[in-house]
């Protein structure tokens, strides 16, 4: 299959921003009560991945990569399972029975795992290709 390569560069961005945000989960945990401008910093950065991603996709960059259909199938189950547990932890973070401290490490944990993993795809794919 082919696809431009600026669509997998912004894939790429969107993957290191949801690190950030699982990094988000754990960290406003913990710190939103002493540094409640963090949450400001964590929206600039991802005002700045939008803006960046914006201008390089606007480049006129025509060259194209050939992807796999393995390669697109592990990235769209990657985005499904990485929104599934962003969508989990949505839900259960209204929930008393579960102790929070524990769902927002094992979810922010699990949600880095996933962007990582997809990151990492992402960079193998725009390095060969």
């Amino acid at each position: 299959m082919n696809v431009y390569r600026k669509s997998l560069f912004i894939q790429f961005l969107l993957f290191i921003v949801f690190i950030v945000m699982g990094a988000n989960l754990i960290i406003m945990y913990y710190l939103r009560e002493s540094m409640p401008w963090l949450s400001f910093i964590f929206f600039g950065l991802l005002v700045f991945f939008g803006i960046f991603g914006f201008i390089y996709y606007r480049k006129p960059d025509q060259r194209i990569c050939v992807i796999t259909p393995k390669e697109m199938n592990t990235i769209k189950i990657l985005l499904y399972v990485y929104f599934g547990i962003y969508l989990l932890n949505m839900i259960l973070s209204g929930v008393t029975w579960i102790h929070q401290e524990i769902l927002a490490i094992l979810s922010g944990i699990a949600l880095m795992g996933v962007a990582s993993y997809g990151t990492f795809i992402q960079y193998k794919i725009l390095k060969i290709k």
